[in-house]
């Protein structure tokens, strides 16, 4: 009977089973793990802060990124944490931003956006501010001088001077 043996990717050699096989499919024996560089897993959240992906890029493009469920480093009780191979996460976001020209590009932007959305939020903080603010001081009213409308009742009249508002009076 011939053993399934896999060719490690690295040195050449067979190998039967590794961590790495297993847990991500990526064709490289235990002995070689070790390198910190290629081999490095990342968490969720550095992978998609770091080379600007979204949870679909991450869970639903073909082929689904494989990942590896750790306890929360922080603090067990929380949830479990995904751990992808930083390699693959490199390969799917060349996947999605096409280069690292577009990418820089893209984070370039997200910094402005940045500098600009206080700004922004200042901005409307202020224009909100002043629309909703009330003059709860009562209004007074001031009259400019007394007309006479009907000279048999004695009525006169005074209109105001900023709000036109007409006060019409008997004088006895």
């Amino acid at each position: 009977m011939e053993a399934d043996y896999l060719l490690c990717d690295d040195w050449d050699r067979p190998f039967r089973d590794s961590y790495l096989s297993n847990g991500f499919r990526l064709a490289v024996c235990d002995n070689y793990r070790d390198d910190e560089v290629k081999h490095k897993q990342i968490s969720r959240t550095e992978a998609q802060q770091l080379y600007l992906l979204k949870d679909c890029d991450l869970d639903q493009r073909e082929p689904v990124l494989r990942f590896v469920l750790r306890k929360n480093p922080h603090n067990p009780h929380w949830g479990d944490i995904k751990l992808y191979l930083r390699l693959q996460v490199e390969t799917r976001s060349l996947e999605v931003w096409g280069s690292e020209e577009a990418k820089e590009s893209r984070e370039e932007n997200r910094e402005v956006q940045k500098r600009v959305n206080p700004k922004v939020k200042e901005l409307h903080r202020a224009v909100r501010s002043s629309v909703g603010t009330k003059n709860t001081r009562a209004h007074r009213h001031e009259y400019g001088p007394e007309e006479l409308v009907d000279e048999d009742e004695d009525l006169y009249r005074k209109v105001g001077n900023t709000c036109e508002h007409k006060l019409t009076q008997d004088v006895p």
